[in-house]
């Protein structure tokens, strides 16, 4: 049973998120924030230290996702295993984002369109500036260790082709695409990320 305090934090959090998803954080009121929540601008301070506050709270379920996300890709031999993935197996990592991206819409609606003014406004920038250091030094490794590939790959190609996989998810939201509409792009998209741009144009190539 909820306690008089975690009722009022609940209803101070949904009146936010409420506010946010239709003005913006920018323009978003403290004030009307209080009204909607029916309590004083002065008790939300009691919870949340100020806007910014409230809307990492409000976001804090994928914000943790992401963090869990970071720590999968960030093990020691996870390039090494998608080097030498399947087709099918980027098809499975595919889909993982996309549910998972689907599953909680309403948050990356606020996180992508919603948030700018507050710290969270760069996020794409962010995640993709993360991911790029956690793949250059794991390619970096795999190139010390397996000295018979000579091919290089800068730090730029790596950013620039990770941009194109993160993009068609915040693509996905900014243009409201469903999933249904997604699983139908993916084979396109699967295609060009695993074989290039043939595979995008070849129908004989899995």
């Amino acid at each position: 049973m909820q306690t008089p305090k975690e009722h009022t934090r609940k209803e101070i959090l949904q009146a936010a998120r409420e506010e946010f998803i239709q003005l913006g954080f920018e323009k978003a009121s403290m004030r009307t924030i209080a009204k909607k929540a029916k309590v004083s601008t002065s008790n939300i301070y009691n919870y949340f230290e100020n806007k910014e506050h409230l809307l990492t709270e409000i976001l804090q379920p994928v914000l943790s996702g992401m963090e869990k996300a970071f720590a999968y890709v960030s093990h020691p031999d996870y390039f090494e295993k998608r080097f030498n993935d399947s087709y099918e197996a980027w098809q499975e990592r595919f889909h993982i984002a996309l549910e998972y991206v689907d599953a909680n819409r309403d948050d990356f609606i606020l996180l992508l369109t919603k948030s700018q003014g507050s710290h969270l406004e760069e996020f794409p920038d962010t995640v993709l500036t993360r991911l790029t250091k956690i793949n250059f030094d794991q390619y970096s490794t795999f190139k010390e260790k397996n000295p018979s590939y000579k091919g290089e790959v800068s730090e730029f190609v790596v950013r620039n082709i990770l941009s194109f996989f993160l993009n068609i998810f915040v693509q996905m939201v900014r243009q409201g695409i469903s999933k249904q509409d997604m699983l139908v792009y993916q084979d396109s998209f699967l295609k060009f990320l695993h074989f290039g741009y043939k595979g995008s144009i070849a129908s004989d190539l899995s």
